[in-house]
């Protein structure tokens, strides 16, 4: 389950949106460590969010096993709906339409912390990977700071990568190849995590 876990953080820290928009804006225009200091801000948002999110998941998971197990097959739909959503969309990043704020670390902060949808996210997504017949908060003392960890090291990837090339971000190719894959992950995800249920 934690490779599942991993793998699947992996597919949906590269998934575009918002956060990897700005990530690729903000190394393009002003270099690797202002790119660095954006994933700071992303990660701080993400610790909030993600506290708040596995707090509520927590007091669920104490209260009903049922509903939590209601609550992971309800994320298993959200995430294979996520990867339909991501096959529909365009592959086009429009990195020359964004602004970049003076403070990286700030926009970072703002962009992921006013993102709606956050939270949301973050309860379909750990339920997955959280056996409800075992203890609750060892495993969250686990998955929540491995998750934080594995994005910032991928964002500061990327941050180098993009402010070094603009190759794999801007050519046609490199977007078409993030888009498909990124969604076949999302969809894998998803049903992998069905199946794992039925064990």
């Amino acid at each position: 389950m934690l490779l599942g876990f991993i793998i699947a953080t992996i597919v949906i820290t590269l998934s575009p949106g918002p956060s990897i928009i700005l990530l690729l804006v903000v190394s393009l225009r002003r270099g690797a460590m202002a790119g660095i200091k954006y994933s700071a801000g992303v990660i701080s948002a993400d610790t909030i969010l993600i506290s708040l999110s596995l707090l509520g998941l927590g007091a669920l998971m104490q209260s009903s096993v049922l509903l939590f197990n209601a609550v992971k097959w309800a994320g298993i739909a959200y995430l294979i709906y996520l990867g339909i959503k991501q096959l529909r969309a365009s592959a086009d990043v429009d990195v020359a339409a964004a602004e970049v704020s003076a403070s990286p670390y700030l926009q970072g902060l703002g962009t992921t912390l006013l993102n709606p949808k956050a939270i949301g996210f973050f309860v379909a997504f750990f339920p997955q990977f959280i056996d409800p017949n075992q203890a609750f908060w060892p495993q969250l003392m686990l998955l929540g700071p491995l998750f934080l960890s594995m994005v910032f090291v991928m964002f500061s990837i990327i941050a180098v990568l993009a402010s070094h090339t603009k190759l794999l971000f801007e050519s046609r190719g490199g977007q078409q190849t993030l888009k498909f894959g990124s969604a076949f992950g999302l969809i894998g995800s998803g049903f992998a995590a069905a199946f794992a249920q039925r064990v």
